[in-house]
């Protein structure tokens, strides 16, 4: 069953592939797909919205003073309203789409090599859901000077921060070196009761509301009673140890991204003392750090790249014997391939949870609780 999208862009940017296909339908597809990976799952939780659910979107500066999303190598789609981020983000659109227009500054990525290329790479938005405020960050190549006072001082009224980085790089990357700042250099936010600061160029999950159904997911299957030292494995910024972390005797984060560990222990500052106590990192890949370190883990977590778990951690892990091990994927083909080990040291499945964080997309989370039965 087909019905009429919102969208006028579907089917030419690639961005939300199912929005022809009914929700409801797309969550039974996903939770099907969950199924028959593992036999047997909780109903899925869908996302709390289905439209503007993002706080981060990536656009490209095209040709002709364009800015949207790519169609193809050499052309982008000039998008006048996305329905992923917010009706305010739109509006930041427009007023950047005038100033480029009005300083001459044209697109680089996607101009056809026998075109002269302008110097305007990306723009990044990123918005808080749960806190009010919004950050910029704009990509050029070395080109230009970018004139960043002029633009704060036409988007001011609409951001809280605009951050302007270059990309030397021929990768099509939304990533720069930062060369100035006006404003905030960061997005603040809070999932649940804990507060963040998300650098600009930083990772962060994408759809605000549902990470925070994940993190009540998560805790939930940890059932902690306040004495358990519990390892977090590829622990990112720490939304999920920092989340459990006034609820455990201690949290131990293990991440290989030195900036991102960095952040974790920052944002843990941010938050009660219990949390800023129990909560500490250690900086290297999961399968270098674990067999260092000794004692007693009764809870591990793991949320790895798409990619799954290195066979080394998982090894070791079986070794470990955790009472539980929770698994958050946003793949769940890797994610069965690396229950499948672990079952060998005889782990069970007690729990598996989908939930849909990206509408109108194939990809689904999926939670997994596995236990050592006694």
């Amino acid at each position: 069953m087909k019905f009429n999208q919102p969208c006028p862009y579907f089917g030419s940017c690639g961005g939300c592939k199912f929005q022809d296909i009914p929700y409801d339908q797309q969550l039974k597809d996903k939770e099907e797909k969950v199924k028959a990976l593992f036999g047997e799952c909780s109903p899925i939780i869908p996302s709390p919205e289905i439209f503007f659910y993002r706080n981060r979107m990536d656009y490209a500066f095209g040709p002709n003073y364009s800015i949207g999303l790519k169609k193809n190598k050499f052309e982008i789609i000039n998008i006048e309203k996305c329905w992923l981020l917010s009706e305010e983000s739109n509006r930041i659109l427009d007023r950047l789409r005038y100033f480029m227009q009005f300083k001459k500054l044209d697109g680089y990525i996607y101009a056809p090599p026998d075109k002269t290329r302008g110097p305007m790479r990306h723009v990044v938005i990123r918005e808080g859901k749960n806190i009010k405020n919004t950050v910029l960050n704009i990509i050029t190549s070395d080109k230009v000077i970018f004139p960043l006072d002029e633009l704060w001082e036409k988007i001011q009224d609409l951001v809280q921060g605009v951050t302007w980085s270059i990309n030397l790089s021929p990768a099509d990357r939304s990533y720069g070196e930062i060369q100035d700042v006006r404003g905030q250099d960061r997005l603040v936010e809070q999932l649940g009761n804990l507060k963040f600061k998300i650098p600009v160029q930083s990772f962060f999950q994408t759809n605000t509301h549902a990470a925070e159904k994940l993190l009540e997911i998560v805790k939930a299957f940890t059932n902690l009673r306040g004495k358990e030292t519990l390892l977090d494995l590829y622990s990112g910024t720490g939304s999920i140890g920092l989340s459990l972390a006034n609820k455990a005797k201690q949290v131990i984060g293990v991440e290989e991204n030195e900036p991102a560990a960095k952040l974790s222990e920052e944002n843990a500052k941010l938050n009660d003392t219990t949390v800023l106590r129990n909560y500490s990192t250690l900086i290297g890949r999961a399968e270098k750090v674990l067999p260092s370190l000794g004692g007693k883990f009764e809870v591990i977590i793991m949320d790895p790249p798409r990619p799954g778990v290195n066979k080394k951690v998982l090894h070791k892990i079986g070794e470990i014997k955790p009472e539980k091990i929770i698994y958050v994927s946003c793949n769940p083909e890797s994610q069965h391939h690396d229950v499948a080990i672990l079952k060998e040291f005889g782990y069970k499945i007690e729990k598996c949870q989908p939930l849909d964080m990206f509408p109108h997309t194939q990809h689904v989370e999926n939670v997994i609780l596995l236990i050592l039965p006694t």
